[in-house]
């Protein structure tokens, strides 16, 4: 890789850090957790059976991968991963019984198999499923931005060693997110456990993601510390 593309990666992460899209990924992470919460409760008020207010919630993840989309112009692959969960629960929701607490353990189930995907897109996939999301809340979510983790992953190997290594951590993370929530949805009241549904996922979401932002820093310091190296052997030559 020639130094102009370590500089250019550089100068991309210097002019859209994640700093300048918190309060964009704020609203976008509202929209998908906290609209869905609204929306189930909003159906539910207009009369809506259990299923059908369960279905309605998952619009709002929906939306906020076109509100991402309309920002960066770039589909990208945590838009394409939000829309995949939301695909499998939707399914697996008008499966086999449709009891209201039995919505909620094919939920569980759903997450823990996400859990699973995030752990095996790490051997399966060109790369691990991570790396999107990465690339989505590492930067302020511009085009520019997203392309400098493109060229990251193709550059430094230690980035990629990070992807790897907080893939394992959040395949766990899910999968102790959904077996604590099949725990309470065992105990408390359908909506109670479906708000807790909801908000569980938020407090998994920033334990790994800042996890996620450390070894994601870690990587891009040994990537700058790569092109300084670089750029002192070609000078020396």
């Amino acid at each position: 890789m020639e130094q102009a593309d370590h500089e250019e990666i550089a100068r991309a992460l210097r002019e859209h850090p994640a700093k300048k899209g918190v309060a964009f990924n704020i609203v976008v992470t509202v929209l998908e957790i906290g609209g869905g919460i609204g929306l189930f409760h909003l159906a539910k008020g207009a009369g809506a059976s259990d299923v059908a207010a369960y279905l309605t919630g998952s619009i709002a993840p929906l939306l906020g991968a076109l509100v991402v989309w309309a920002r960066s112009r770039k589909f990208s692959g945590a838009s394409a991963a939000i829309f995949v969960f939301v695909a499998l629960s939707a399914a697996v929701a008008v499966v086999g019984r449709t009891d209201p607490k039995v919505l909620l353990y094919k939920d569980c189930a759903t997450t823990a198999l996400v859990g699973l995907v995030f752990g095996l897109s790490c051997v399966l996939m060109p790369r691990p499923v991570i790396f999107y999301f990465a690339q989505r809340y590492g930067t302020d979510g511009s085009r520019e931005g997203m392309d400098a983790f493109d060229k990251m992953w193709l550059a430094y190997p230690g980035f990629r060693r990070g992807m790897y290594q907080i893939s394992f951590i959040w395949a766990s993370i899910f999968l102790v997110q959904a077996g604590g929530t099949a725990l309470i949805v065992a105990s408390i009241s359908f909506s109670t456990a479906y708000n807790w549904n909801q908000v569980l996922p938020i407090i998994a979401f920033v334990a790994a993601m800042a996890l996620t932002v450390v070894i994601s820093r870690r990587g891009q310091r040994a990537g700058r510390r790569a092109a300084a190296a670089g750029d002192g052997q070609d000078r020396s030559a």
